[in-house]
């Protein structure tokens, strides 16, 4: 019978829900495995709670919505924490101090740090007042080298090299929270430190190292048990990560060690809350006013909040106390701060010692001219690594955390201060901390925050603690830009003693005219733009090395020199045209001395000076202020250096805000006019203007720096280029012309012919012919610094290809005109009869001229090599790349010194054959003694070309073959030779008994 439509479609439907219901159950375990897996096993959470039982019977009910869960591994970890030990028997660790000399004894400088990490948090299995979490622990002790901060797979493991020891536990418990805190109870798994399964050290194939140490099979302790208790809010006294992590072993058993207490406190992921206003009040009401550092300006709180940030982990210098000779006990202490007994003693405390500001929060308050502001202020060693106290969050008596307000008014910001744990500490929130920017900067005045700590109720000890942030010319236009061009301006001073030295030193000469009239120097383009004056700091700023000058007959050692110019004019810092200005200052106008349309004004300069070295020590920082002359490329400069407190008693009347500022500085600056072939040079000369009697005074420094880095070389590359393509084609022309001159010569005086020197002639025509073989350069190498950064300047445009081939066709006539004179003289030889006339010595033969130049050049050349290893071992020269020296480059570099000297072959001939004729002409030995000369002294007046921002001193000019001195020697002699060339064939002619040869041996040779 016929089945309905609607049937069928029924029928189908039934069909297809039981196809699809055979995958029903596939898709659901794909799915419920689809579940994050655990990072953690969670297995001793029944063990947890049975020892964590005391600290969870006061939990409250838990409450983790609105992403708190997610939220917490942030909020709950934190780094570089400080942990300490109950004195007992038993130490956590035992630590290598075989980084350090023996007689080093030095305990403030072992840091003991702490980090944890929250790993994983198991929300699916939550208890009503607890939900399980899981970490691990990194804790060592450390001489200034980080922690670990990464767990490989959660395993407990221990380390220990010279220098650092280091945990990792891992741990699994619980987190709760109570009415006033949050906290975490752990049971973890360890590794015995001192067990018996620690390896011995000389047993291992790479000591401290190898990964077997690592996973060394040191015997386990899962008895341990660490607590964190944390604040529920994060405010200036309220801040504090309390930690305790004891052993569960008996005292007897030998895993055990004594209770470990760590501090640390909220970071970056928690909400910073700050106090009521009048807790502020009671250290800034009234404010103790320093007028003398202010100067006018207004910070609104919003810009006010983003120059602080940018103080996050400066280094503030500690400045001495102007009531301090160096001898009272209070100059020996650092303000509120509560220092160790090892600590308190040290002599020169403000140079050993900074302090940092960290953790810092700001928001601008409800009027727009103020902000509230917190920060940790921390004492480090001034040797400290950066890195980690900058990621320091310990609290003890080396740390105060501040809070306070910003008044853009009287613009400065003042902060109570809280000493070490506050809730805890015997100083408490008695301190005072007030904060200043200077707009205004000086000779005397480099300093972008001056502050002072004080205390509030003036009971306590301590003095008034300075410091100060110097600004470097660096960070004034790279991290304070903004806050530079916007607000900060330079106030000369200096500028007429300056000039009393400008013009001492001014003597017009003949090289003076010279120079003004021919050289230019760096210079501003255009006075009224900023942009140009900008790029003249560039120039005028080198960071490099310097010797000096001139120099000793000793090799001394290098100096490190800086000179970072801050200001030109009333160009503060630096201008950056394809930034936005933001500036609120006026477009700066040019401060000189003579009109300012003209080119060649006298410029107002201020600069950053900075020398390395023992010797320089008591001059390592001066503050530079004066005049630039454009014209000459010299600065004529006033210095300001400090005087420590280690200085002793001085005489105060005659410092300016305790420097010394009775330095006289001149920087002179090579032309960039030579540049394309003397590389960029400055020489510093720096002159005390006290009395030799005076405990300031000190001997004059001249230096001579290497190599000063510049914009673009570019252009004087191609200059370069171009001169030395035509000046080896004039000298190939007039090569040309010396051997045409020869050739002339012979076929007049057809007698001379047998008398010159074969070997000679073969010399030149291995000079001219090699390069044409072996595709070198024609007569002298493009001088360039081979460094792996280099630039290749080797590509080569149409025109520079033009040049070469016509360099090359040059030298291929030179190269056949030197054949040809070698021919004549051959066959000339050939046609001379066995019996010579009786003027005649003996018949000329080459065989002894060669064999003595051989041996003479073989024993030169083997006497350089062994000087040049000498002084190479010795330190003096350092080849290029580092390497030893390779006889076949050298011999490669000897033979232009081969060529230099063509006429020994000439001068022994003359010798062993006594030839009364002149067999060389005049134009030819003095052309090409003169062309060798030309050679050598180009050769010896141009640097290597480099690239940018390469010094000097990475190629060291020593480690050429022949250095600039033996150059000088290389021309002497070559003089030499062409003088005694000419004295012989005066000599010889000119002899009494000269006859004239007989016509049938003249006859032979003129055929």
């Amino acid at each position: 019978m016929d089945i309905p439509p609607l049937v069928h479609h029924l029928m189908a439907l039934a069909f297809l829900i039981l196809f699809l219901g055979s995958f029903t159950s596939p898709f659901s375990d794909f799915e419920s495995s689809d579940e994050p897996s655990s990072i953690c096993s969670f297995e001793r959470l029944s063990e947890v709670r049975r020892e964590c039982n005391s600290f969870l019977s006061s939990a409250s009910k838990l409450k983790l919505e609105g992403g708190k869960a997610y939220r917490m591994p942030n909020e709950l970890s934190f780094l570089y924490g400080d942990w300490m030990q109950e004195t007992g028997t038993s130490p956590l660790m035992p630590f290598d101090d075989g980084d350090m000399g023996k007689n080093f004894s030095d305990s403030g400088s072992l840091l003991k740090l702490v980090s944890f990490s929250i790993m994983d948090i198991d929300i699916s299995h939550q208890y009503e007042d607890a939900v399980s979490v899981c970490g691990y622990l990194s804790i060592g002790i450390s001489r200034n080298r980080s922690l670990s901060n990464d767990a490989d797979g959660l395993s407990p493991w221990f380390r220990k090299e010279p220098g650092i020891s280091e945990l990792i536990i891992p741990f699994e418990g619980l987190y709760t929270e109570t009415e006033g805190e949050r906290l975490m109870c752990f049971l973890g798994t360890s590794v015995s430190p001192f067990s018996e399964g620690f390896p011995d050290p000389s047993e291992l194939p790479m000591a401290y190292s190898s990964e077997n140490y690592l996973q060394s099979p040191l015997l386990q302790d899962d008895r341990l048990m660490l607590v964190l208790r944390y604040p529920q809010t994060f405010s200036l006294t309220s801040r504090v990560i309390h930690g305790e992590m004891r052993n569960l072993n008996q005292n007897s058993n030998p895993k055990y060690f004594d209770k470990v207490y760590i501090s640390s406190q909220l970071g970056y992921y928690s909400n910073y809350q700050f106090v009521s206003e009048k807790f502020v009040l009671k250290a800034c009401n009234p404010y103790p006013c320093q007028d003398g550092l202010l100067d006018g300006g207004i910070i609104k709180g919003l810009e006010f909040c983003k120059i602080f940030q940018r103080l996050s982990a400066e280094k503030f210098d500690i400045v001495a106390n102007s009531g301090c000779d160096g001898t009272e006990e209070h100059c020996h202490n650092l303000g509120p701060f509560v220092l160790g007994s090892e600590v308190k003693t040290t002599n020169g405390i403000q140079d050993k010692f900074r302090i940092m500001m960290n953790d810092l929060h700001c928001i601008p308050g409800d009027k727009l001219s103020t902000a509230k502001a917190s920060a940790v202020f921390r004492v480090v060693s001034s040797g400290e690594n950066l890195y980690i106290a900058e990621g320091r969050t310990g609290l003890s008596g080396m740390t105060i955390t501040a809070e306070g307000t910003w008044n853009s008014s009287s613009g400065r910001l003042c902060m109570v201060g809280c000493v070490g744990l506050a809730e805890t500490g015997s100083h408490g929130c008695n301190s005072r901390i007030c904060l200043y920017f200077p707009f205004s900067f000086s000779i005397t005045q480099r300093s972008i925050v001056v502050g002072t700590m004080s205390s509030i109720n003036n009971t306590d000890s301590h003095n008034l603690l300075s410091f100060r942030k110097v600004l470097r010319p660096l960070d004034a236009w790279n991290k304070y830009y903004d806050y530079s061009n916007s607000y900060l301006s330079y106030k000369y001073s200096k500028i007429e003693s300056a000039n009393i030295i400008l013009k001492r030193n001014e003597n017009f000469n003949l090289g003076t005219f010279m120079k003004k009239s021919f050289l230019k120097y760096p210079s501003v383009e255009d006075i009224n733009n900023i942009t140009s004056l900008s790029l003249l700091s560039d120039e005028l700023s080198f960071d490099t090395y310097g010797l000096p000058d001139p120099l000793p007959n000793i090799h001394p050692p290098k100096a490190y020199v800086t000179m970072e110019v801050l200001s030109i004019g009333s160009l503060f810092g630096r201008h950056w045209a394809h930034f936005r200005d933001f500036s609120h200052k006026e477009e700066p106008q040019i401060l000189t001395n003579s009109d300012s349309t003209k080119q060649d004004q006298l410029l107002n300069i201020s600069a950053h000076f900075t020398l390395s070295g023992e010797s320089h020590a008591h001059i390592s920082v001066l503050y530079l202020e004066g005049l630039y002359n454009p014209l000459l490329g010299k600065a004529f400069l006033i210095g300001c250096i400090d005087i420590p407190l280690s200085q002793g008693p001085i005489n105060i009347t005659s410092l300016e805000s305790r420097m010394d500022c009775l330095i006289e500085v001149k920087v002179e600056y090579s032309s960039k006019t030579t540049r394309w072939l003397i590389n960029p040079t400055a020489k510093v000369s720096i002159t005390s203007q006290r009395n030799e009697e005076d405990p300031l005074s000190f001997r004059p420094i001249i230096l001579k720096t290497d190599l000063i880095p510049y914009r673009d070389n570019s252009k004087e590359i191609i200059i370069r280029r171009n001169f030395e393509a035509v000046l080896r084609i004039l000298v190939l022309l007039a090569s040309t012309a010396c051997t045409i001159s020869q050739l002339f010569y012979i076929q007049k005086k057809a007698d001379v012919i047998p008398f010159i020197s074969l070997t000679m002639y073969g010399v030149q025509a291995l000079g001219f012919g090699l390069p044409l073989f072996t595709g070198a350069a024609v007569l002298f190498k493009w001088k360039e610094f081979e460094h792996p950064m280099k630039r290749s300047y080797a590509r080569k445009t149409m025109w520079f290809q033009v040049l070469d081939s016509i360099t090359k066709s040059l030298s291929l006539v030179a190269f056949v005109l030197s054949l040809r004179l070698f021919q004549k003289i051959w066959k000339a030889r050939l046609r001379l009869p066995a019996n010579k006339p009786l003027n005649v010595n003996q018949n000329p033969s080459d065989k002894p001229v060669f064999l003595s130049s051989w041996t003479i050049h073989t024993v030169g050349f083997l006497a350089l090599l062994i000087i040049h290893n000498k002084k190479t071992e010795d330190g003096v020269g350092i080849r290029n790349n580092h390497k030893p020296p390779e006889w076949v480059a050298d011999l490669g570099e000897y033979m232009g010194l081969v060529q230099d000297f063509f006429l020994l072959p000439q001068i022994i001939g003359n010798i062993i054959w006594k030839a009364q004729v002149k067999p060389l002409r005049k134009v030819y030995y003095i052309g090409f003694t003169a062309l060798r000369l030309l050679l050598r002294a180009y050769d010896y007046v141009r640097d290597p070309v480099i690239g940018f921002y390469i010094h000097q001193s990475d190629f060291n000019q020593s480690s050429e073959f022949f250095s600039k001195s033996e150059g000088i020697v290389i021309m002497a002699i070559l003089v030499v030779l062409a003088i005694t060339v000419g004295v012989q064939q005066r000599w010889n002619f000119n002899k009494p008994n000269n006859q004239v040869l007989d016509s049938t041996y003249e006859e032979l040779l003129s055929k």
